[in-house]
């Protein structure tokens, strides 16, 4: 498991928002690799939940290794989705074998007075 999230952040046009602060961090199955990406490890059936306030109506969506996720996105100045995300493989030291990265993406520059997200392992 794993909750991250940011206060008052300003998030530039078309870029993945920041998550400055790790609040829980349980296990290995989730992990923020630097501040916008997370990394899920584990084989399995993850849920995803973020909420988000900002100072303009932007949307925000979650991105599966680069790919728009068409179910998880939220447009206005109150924000937030749920979704499962499905991760085929186990991350490992195989080259063949990665983890599946998330990112959660600002359409529109904004600031963002808070926003959060927790990443849980279900099955």
């Amino acid at each position: 498991m794993l909750e991250v999230y940011s206060n008052n952040i300003d998030v530039a046009e078309a870029s993945a928002i920041p998550f400055e602060s790790v609040s829980v961090k349980k296990g290995c199955t989730a992990q923020l690799s630097g501040t916008s990406t997370i990394v899920l490890n584990k084989c399995g059936v993850y849920m995803v939940a973020c909420n988000a306030t900002t100072s303009a109506v932007t949307t925000m969506q979650l991105y599966k290794d680069g790919v728009a996720v068409p179910q998880a996105q939220s447009t206005g100045q109150s924000l937030g989705f749920v979704t499962l995300v499905q991760v085929p493989t186990n991350n490992s030291a195989c080259p063949c074998a990665s983890g599946v990265s998330l990112q959660v993406v600002n359409d529109n520059a904004a600031t963002y007075t808070d926003v959060n997200i927790v990443i849980t392992k279900i099955v």
